[in-house]
C-alpha cells in the first residue's frame, strides 16, 4: 500500500531523528485508527533511518504472543544488523542465565513492577542498547505495542527512563483507543517530557485521490475519489479494497457510472480485517449494530452483548475514527451485510431473539420488533410466546397496508409457528391464505387442507368461513362449500351490520358465478335495515340481484358507478369491485367499463399485486373485446394468463382463455386458437359462468372453422345450463346467437329466426351492443325485403354500442343486402366503410372478403346494372360441390355424399374456382357456406 498524506508525521519523526543524533534520546508515540497506515508509516521512516546509517531494531506485536515473556526484546535482538556479541549476551540474559529467574507475567492492573531480579535483567538489555548507541543512533520500531508482554513494556519504560542523553529514537503505535490494559503503560510513557503524540487522521479526499492515482489512471482516480472516501471514510485499507472492487467490476465489463463506486466482496473482507484487528469485543459490538441497525444506541448494544454501555460506546469511537462508520451507522450496506454473515446462523438467530425481547420491552415500532422475530424464527426461546405471536400480526398487517406483501406473508408464516393456540393459528392460516392468493394463487393453496380441517372442528369464524367458500370456489373444490353455506345461512340472524353484508354478498356471488352450489341453500335474511345500504358488500348483493333477473339498465348502471367510486381497491373490497364491473359490461356500458377497469389495473399494478393485475387484466380483455378491440383483447388476455399459472387460476381460467379464443378467431388465427383449446381446465369449471365463456368461446371457433355441428352443441349445452341456473341473460353469454348462426350454417332457417326472436324477447337484451347483435343475425334469417331495415337498425345500435368488430360484420352484411335489392352504389360504400373497420381491429378474415376483386358483388361503375356474381354464377351441383369444400370435406368424401365419382367433384371444383376467383380450396370465402344457402333461400 502506498504511503500518502503522511509527509507531516514523516517530516515529525526525521525531526525527532534529528535530536536523537545529537544524543538527545526521543520517544515517539504514534496513534491512529483501525487500518489507519500506522505500519506503513513505520516501513517508511525505517527506510529512511537506515538509510542514513541507523541501527534499526525493530518488532511486531500480537494478540497470541501478549502472553510470551520478553516476547518483543527477543524480536529486537533477533535483527540481522545487530553485533554477534551483543545479541547473544542479550539472548543469555533473557533466558535467565545470569539471573537467579525470568520474571512472571504481572498481576492484573500492575504492569509496572516485575520485581528484583526482573530489573536486574531490564538493566543489562537497556545497557546493551545505551552501548550499541554510542557508535551509532539506534531507531526502535515497536508496531502494535498495545499487544506487547508486559516485561517488554517494563523494559521500553525501563529504557525511556535512562536514554535522555543517548542516541535512541523509540517509535510506538497503537490504536486510538488501547486497551484498558494498556492505560498504565501510555500513562508512563506519555508523561515523560522526551514524548511525541502523533495523531494519524483518516485520509482526507484528496489523500484518497493520490492513493487512487497511484494505482488508476488521473482520470479514473479523480472520479472516483469522493465516493471512494464517502465510503472508506479514508481509511487506506478500504480504499484499497475498494480499488481492487473496482478493477474486478471492469473485467466483469460492469464499469460503475460516473458518481457510482462498485462495492463487493474485497470491500466486504477488508471490513472484517480492521475488525478481527482489535480485540474479540470490537467484532461483537460492530454484529450486535449491524443487527440493530438504527436501534443500535450503546445502551442497548450493552444490554445485548452483556457489556457495558461506557464500553459499547468505546468500541463504536473506534469503529467510527477507523472509518467504518459515520455518525454510529455503517457507511455503506456491504461493510454491515459483511458483519452480519461472519455470525454463525444459530448464534445470529439467537442474536436476534434476543434483540426482539429487548426492542419489545422498550416499546419500539411493532415493525422493528417483527423485523428481529422474523429472522430469529426456529429459536426455541421464542415458542408459546403470545406476545411476538401479536407483534408478528400487527406488523403484517401493518405491512400489507404498505402493499409489502411478501413481508406480511413471512411475518405471518412465522406467528403461525410460534401460536400455542389453535383458534389462534387458524385464523393466522386463513389470513396467510389470503395474502398469499395476492401474490400467487398456486403456492396459497397448500393452506387450504388445514383450513378444512379447522372448519371440520368448528375453529373458523364466520369471516373465515366466508373467506373459505370464496377459496374453494376459486381453486374448484368445491365438495364443501354446500355444508359452509348452510351453516352460514344458519347463523344469520347473530350476525352484526357489517359481517351480515359481507355474507350476503358472498351468497349473491356465488348464486351469480357458481348458481349449482346454492340449490337447496336458503339465503341468509336480506332484511337489511337502511343503513346496512350504506356498505359496500349490501350494495354490491342488490346490484346483483338487478343484474341476475335482467332489471332496469340505468338502475344497474347507477349502483355499480356508485360502488366503484366509494371503494378503494383492496382485498375487502375487490369482490364488490369486480361485480360492479361486470354489471357495467352485462348492461351494455362497456366504456364506463373500460374506464373503470383501466383504473383499477394501473392500481393493482402500481401496488405490484399480481393475482389483482391477473383478475382484473382478464376483465379489461373481455371488455375490449366486446368493444370490437381485438388485438388489445388478445394482448391483455394474454398478459393477464401469463401471470398466474393454469393451476393457479383455477376455475376462472375460463375467463381469460375465452377472450383469446374468441380474439384469435375473429383474427383468422385458428391454428393458435386451437392450441389455446387444448389448454387443461378443471372440470368444475363449467359449472360456472367461467365455463360458460369458454364453451361460448369454443363454440365460435367451430363455427369459424366450419364446425357447425360442435358449434351448436356448445351453444346449446350453454343454454341448457344458463336455463337451468336461471340466469338465461343474452349480455352475459349470447348463446342463442351462437346457436341462430350454426343453424344457419347447417341451412335451418326457420330455426335459427325462432332462436333470434326468443333472444330479442329475453330480459335485458335492450341494449345497444346485444339488440344490434341480435338484429344482425336475425337479418340473415329474414327475406332480403326486410333485410335492408333490420341491418341499418343493428349498424345504428352497433356504432352507440361501440363494438367494432361486430359493427364490421354488421356493415358487410348490409353491403351484401343493398347488392342484392340493386342498389350498387350504397353497397360499394358500405362494403368500403366495413373494410375500414375490419382492418381496424384486424379482423383478417372480414377484410379478405371485403377485398376488392374477391367482393364480385358489388360492381365497378355506380349505374350500371348489377352483373351476375360468382356465386349466383355456380349451378345447383357446384354449389353443394363447393359448401361442402368449404366445409373442409375431402373429395373422395364430397363424391361419397353426393353420390358422384371423384373426377366429377375435381370438375365441378375447377369451375368453382374459375367462378369465385380463387386457385385453391383453403382460398374459398369462409362465409361461403351462409352465403350460398342466403343465395339458394333468396331464389
Amino acid at each position: 500500500m502506498a504511503l500518502v498524506e503522511r509527509n507531516e508525521e514523516l517530516r515529525a519523526l526525521g525531526g525527532l531523528y534529528a535530536e536523537c543524533t545529537r544524543s538527545r534520546g526521543q520517544v515517539a508515540l504514534i496513534s491512529g485508527g483501525v487500518a489507519s497506515g500506522k505500519t506503513e508509516l513505520l516501513h517508511a521512516f525505517a527506510d529512511r533511518a537506515v538509510g542514513e546509517g541507523a541501527l534499526l531494531l525493530v518488532a511486531s506485536c500480537s494478540r497470541a504472543e501478549r502472553t510470551l515473556a520478553f516476547g518483543v526484546l527477543r524480536q529486537l535482538f533477533a535483527c540481522p544488523s545487530l553485533p554477534g556479541a551483543v545479541a547473544a549476551d542479550v539472548t543469555r540474559l533473557l533466558r535467565g542465565d545470569d539471573v537467579d529467574a525470568v520474571p512472571a507475567e504481572p498481576a492484573a492492573g500492575d504492569p509496572v513492577s516485575i520485581g528484583w531480579a526482573g530489573a536486574r535483567v531490564l538493566d543489562g538489555v537497556c545497557a546493551a542498547l545505551l552501548e550499541l548507541a554510542k557508535d551509532r543512533p539506534v531507531v526502535i520500531e515497536v508496531d502494535d505495542v498495545q499487544f506487547a508482554d508486559a516485561p517488554s513494556l517494563q523494559a521500553l519504560l525501563y529504557l525511556q527512563r535512562r536514554m535522555r542523553f543517548a542516541r535512541v529514537l523509540v517509535i510506538l503505535t497503537e490504536w486510538a483507543l488501547p486497551r484498558p490494559t494498556q492505560a498504565v503503560f501510555r500513562a508512563e510513557v506519555t508523561r515523560q517530557p522526551n514524548t511525541s503524540h502523533l495523531r494519524l487522521a483518516p485520509l482526507s479526499l484528496r489523500g484518497v485521490g493520490e492513493l487512487l492515482a497511484t494505482q488508476l489512471d488521473p482520470a479514473t482516480a479523480g472520479a472516483l475519489a469522493p465516493v471512494h472516501h464517502a465510503v472508506s471514510g479514508g481509511n487506506p485499507l478500504l480504499v484499497t479494497a475498494l480499488i481492487d472492487d473496482h478493477r474486478a467490476a471492469v473485467r466483469a465489463g460492469a464499469r460503475p457510472a460516473d458518481g457510482q463506486v462498485a462495492v463487493g466482496q474485497e470491500f466486504g473482507h477488508g471490513v472484517l480485517a480492521c475488525l478481527h484487528r482489535w480485540e474479540s469485543g470490537m467484532v461483537q459490538v460492530a454484529r450486535g449494530l449491524a443487527l440493530l441497525g438504527d436501534a443500535g444506541s450503546p445502551v442497548l448494544l450493552g444490554k445485548l452483548l452483556d457489556i457495558t454501555s461506557d464500553s459499547a460506546a468505546q468500541v463504536l469511537d473506534v469503529l467510527e475514527m477507523a472509518g467504518l462508520l459515520d455518525g454510529g451507522r455503517f457507511r455503506h450496506p456491504v461493510a454491515k451485510a459483511a458483519v452480519l454473515d461472519s455470525l454463525a446462523p444459530a448464534d445470529r438467530s439467537a442474536l436476534h431473539a434476543r434483540a426482539a425481547r429487548l426492542l419489545y420491552r422498550d416499546g419500539s415500532a411493532a415493525d422493528e420488533v417483527a423485523c428481529h422475530l422474523t429472522a430469529a424464527d426456529g429459536v426455541d426461546g421464542l415458542t408459546d410466546a403470545p406476545w411476538a405471536v401479536e407483534v408478528l400480526r400487527h406488523a403484517a398487517q401493518e405491512d400489507l397496508v404498505a402493499d409489502r406483501v411478501d413481508l406480511a406473508a413471512r411475518r405471518l408464516e412465522v406467528a403461525a409457528r410460534l401460536s400455542a393456540d389453535d383458534d389462534e393459528r387458524a385464523d393466522i392460516t386463513m389470513q396467510l391464505l389470503r395474502v398469499e392468493w395476492r401474490r400467487n394463487p398456486s403456492s396459497a393453496a397448500r393452506h387450504l387442507p388445514a383450513l378444512r380441517v379447522a372448519r371440520a372442528e368448528g375453529r373458523l369464524s364466520d369471516r373465515n368461513a366466508v373467506h373459505l367458500a370464496k377459496f374453494l370456489l376459486w381453486y374448484g373444490h368445491t365438495e364443501e362449500l354446500a355444508a359452509i353455506l348452510a351453516d352460514l345461512a344458519a347463523r344469520s340472524a347473530e350476525r352484526e351490520a357489517p359481517m351480515a353484508g359481507q355474507v350476503s354478498l358472498v351468497f349473491h356471488w356465488l348464486a351469480f358465478l357458481y348458481p349449482p352450489v346454492m340449490a337447496g341453500v336458503p339465503h341468509p335474511n336480506n332484511d337489511a335495515p337502511p343503513a346496512l345500504l350504506a356498505n359496500p358488500w349490501t350494495r354490491a348483493s342488490a346490484m346483483l340481484d338487478r343484474v341476475r333477473v335482467g332489471g332496469p339498465r340505468e338502475e344497474i348502471v347507477t349502483a355499480a358507478e356508485h360502488i366503484l367510486q366509494s371503494c378503494r381497491l383492496g382485498e375487502q373490497t375487490l369482490g364488490s369491485q369486480l361485480s360492479a364491473l361486470a354489471a357495467l359490461v352485462h348492461a351494455d356500458r362497456n366504456d364506463r367499463a373500460m374506464h373503470w377497469s383501466d383504473a383499477l389495473l394501473a392500481d393493482a399494478t402500481a401496488r405490484s399485486a399480481l393475482t389483482w393485475q391477473a383478475v382484473l387484466g382478464a376483465m379489461r380483455a373481455e371488455i375490449a373485446l366486446r368493444q370490437g378491440d381485438l388485438p388489445a383483447a388478445a394482448e391483455t388476455a394474454t398478459i393477464a394468463f401469463g401471470k398466474l399459472s393454469a393451476t393457479g387460476w383455477g376455475v376462472c381460467i375460463g375467463v381469460p382463455l375465452a377472450t383469446r379464443v374468441a380474439a384469435a378467431t375473429a383474427m383468422g388465427a385458428h391454428d393458435e386458437a386451437a392450441a389455446l383449446l387444448r389448454t387443461p381446465v378443471p372440470e368444475a369449471m363449467f359449472q360456472t359462468q367461467f365455463g360458460l365463456h369458454y364453451l361460448y368461446a369454443r363454440g365460435t371457433h367451430y363455427l369459424a372453422t366450419d364446425r357447425p355441428h360442435a358449434a351448436l352443441a356448445d351453444f346449446q349445452r350453454c343454454g341448457e345450463l344458463m336455463g337451468g341456473w336461471e340466469i338465461d341473460l343474452p349480455t352475459l353469454v349470447p348463446w342463442r346467437a351462437g346457436a341462430a348462426q350454426a343453424q344457419l350454417a347447417l341451412g335451418n332457417h326457420e330455426i335459427a329466426r325462432a332462436l333470434m326472436a326468443e333472444q330479442l324477447a329475453r330480459p335485458g337484451c335492450e341494449g345497444a351492443r346485444t339488440r344490434g347483435v341480435s338484429l344482425r343475425i336475425l337479418a340473415a334469417t329474414s327475406t332480403s325485403d326486410r333485410r335492408v331495415a333490420l341491418l341499418e337498425e343493428a349498424v345504428e345500435l352497433l356504432h352507440a354500442g361501440g363494438d367494432r368488430f361486430e359493427l364490421a360484420r354488421a356493415l358487410l352484411d348490409l353491403s351484401h343486402a343493398h347488392n342484392t335489392t340493386g342498389d350498387c352504389e350504397k353497397a360499394r360504400t358500405v362494403a368500403r366503410r366495413a373494410l375500414q373497420m375490419a382492418k381496424g381491429c384486424n379482423a383478417e378474415p372480414l377484410s379478405r372478403e371485403l377485398l376488392p376483386g374477391r367482393d364480385a358483388e358489388v360492381p365497378e361503375q355506380a349505374g350500371r346494372r348489377p352483373q351476375p356474381t360468382g356465386m349466383e354464377t355456380l349451378s345447383e351441383a357446384e354449389r353443394r360441390v363447393a359448401v361442402l369444400a368449404a366445409l373442409g370435406h375431402t373429395n373422395r368424401e364430397i363424391g361419397g355424399k353426393l353420390y358422384i365419382t371423384v373426377s366429377t367433384v375435381e370438375q365441378h371444383l375447377t369451375r368453382v374456382y374459375r367462378k369465385l376467383n380463387v386457385t385453391r380450396r383453403t382460398d374459398l370465402p369462409a362465409g361461403l357456406p351462409r352465403q350460398l344457402l342466403t343465395a339458394s333461400d333468396e331464389r
